[in-house]
């Protein structure tokens, strides 16, 4: 989550002369190997407690602890009252008992002298900064609502800025202060009110929007209140579908002929149906190149003719949605492109009383060739009619002229004789020119 403000952090804030939090390596030298301090510091969870980290050779005894007001050089009180939280006397993590009490919020220098069963003793100057601060917390924001839809394009979010004073403990709304509140791109400030409560609304414009939350960030006016965030609300984005009605003027074309149009209408689903969108983008490849129209009150527009096709193809239309809350959507029509078949020659003999023999040849001068080249030879009595298929040539092969088939097929009769094709409808039906044969 990317804040606008420029927020660092309390405790980077405060670092002066270098010296780290956890303590300085100068007064673990200065105590040798005695009495050593480890860190020293504020308790992150509870604002009114030192946690002091010691190591000794034997078990410390006695700890005394200064903290040194940065802003008036004064010592401004002095612990003497710890208990162990953890670990070991002779290696050990202290605290403080009861919560402490300075004057001012603000920074102290910690300067600690410890001594442990041995007689050994540690005086060491500055080996941390304890931050007496208000601790602020978020932890009672809610939002109106975590799925957003196109009736419901925005998320509220509301809570308490609240924070624990250090010397006492309580907690008391903190009126008066600013609260940030983002979610992805959108973004908006607001200042509490004496109850330390916030309210701000936030529109959902990106599809990536996913989440809101609302923090107190770093304000130089009040250095000593901690940051705090809420916890990150999710945000689902519930999209209406939409779709596209998409008609070809025609879905079979010969070869090399065009879709004269395409008309592509644009529907949303309403509570009360679907309804047209109008004024909305659409793009199509009816075109030679990719073309964009705008649809009309009845969410139509009509795409001109393709260019001449040789194979069969898709005509595909579409809408990117320009409305987080409308899905995109889209439809195809699939154009075949019937391929060009026709007889070269053809030619029936008899061959005895019984038998007649043709043959033929077939060109297929389009951009496509049938996988298998099936002919039907076909008799007629008269020529005129009652033709029906008395033979098939399965497979017709190229000679290097075109694609040749024949057959042998038992007619004693005289009659008329022809081929025929009508393989799948990729391709033309087509019929030789017809031959007579005589009876012998």
């Amino acid at each position: 989550m990317a804040f606008r403000r420029t927020a660092t952090g309390l405790t980077a804030v405060l670092l002066t002369g270098g010296l780290l939090l956890s303590g300085t390596t100068a007064a673990q030298a200065e105590s040798g190997p005695g009495v050593t301090v480890r860190e020293a510091h504020n308790d992150w969870s509870n604002n009114g407690k030192l946690v002091l980290g010691l190591t000794a050779p034997s078990a410390v005894k006695d700890i005394r602890v200064s903290l040194y007001s940065m802003a008036d050089s004064e010592v401004s009180t002095t612990l003497t009252r710890f208990e162990l939280t953890s670990g070991t006397a002779e290696d050990g993590t202290w605290s403080n008992v009861g919560r402490i009490q300075l004057p001012a919020l603000g920074s102290y220098r910690i300067d600690v002298t410890a001594t442990d069963a041995g007689g050994d003793t540690l005086t060491a100057t500055g080996v941390g900064y304890f931050y007496y601060s208000v601790q602020t917390n978020l932890k009672d924001a809610k939002v109106d609502r975590t799925t957003v839809d196109y009736d419901h394009r925005s998320v509220t979010i509301s809570g308490h800025l609240m924070g624990q004073w250090p010397g006492s403990g309580v907690v008391t709304p903190m009126g008066g202060l600013t609260v940030a509140v983002n979610s992805r791109m959108e973004y908006a400030e607001v200042t509490t009110g004496v109850d330390g409560g916030f309210t701000a609304t936030l529109p959902v414009t990106d599809i990536y929007q996913n989440s809101i939350v609302a923090s107190f960030e770093y304000d130089p006016g009040h250095i000593f209140y901690s940051q705090s965030r809420s916890r990150e609300f999710p945000i689902t984005i519930k999209q209406t579908p939409t779709k596209v009605v998409q008609t070809p003027s025609t879905r079979k074309v010969p070869f090399k002929g065009v879709v004269e149009s395409t008309d592509s209408t644009l529907l949303w689903k309403s509570p009360t149906g679907w309804q047209p969108l109008a004024g909305k983008r659409l793009g199509s490849n009816s075109f030679p190149d990719y073309v964009q129209l705008t649809t009309d009150a009845n969410g139509t527009v009509r795409f001109p003719a393709t260019a001449p096709l040789w194979n069969n193809y898709t005509i595909s239309s579409g809408w990117s949605s320009d409305d987080v809350f409308l899905a995109g959507s889209s439809a195809s029509s699939e154009i075949t492109v019937v391929q060009p078949a026709a007889f070269q020659e053809f030619a029936a003999t008899r061959t005895d009383a019984a038998s007649v023999e043709v043959t033929g040849r077939m060109a297929f001068d389009g951009h496509m060739t049938p996988g298998t080249i099936a002919v039907d030879i076909q008799y007629s009595a008269t020529g005129k009619g009652g033709w029906s298929t008395v033979a098939t040539a399965p497979s017709a092969t190229w000679n290097g002229q075109g694609y040749a088939f024949s057959a042998t097929v038992a007619k004693t009769g005289a009659g008329f004789w022809r081929a025929s094709f009508s393989n799948t409808p990729q391709w033309e039906k087509a019929v030789s020119k017809t031959v007579q044969v005589a009876a012998l």
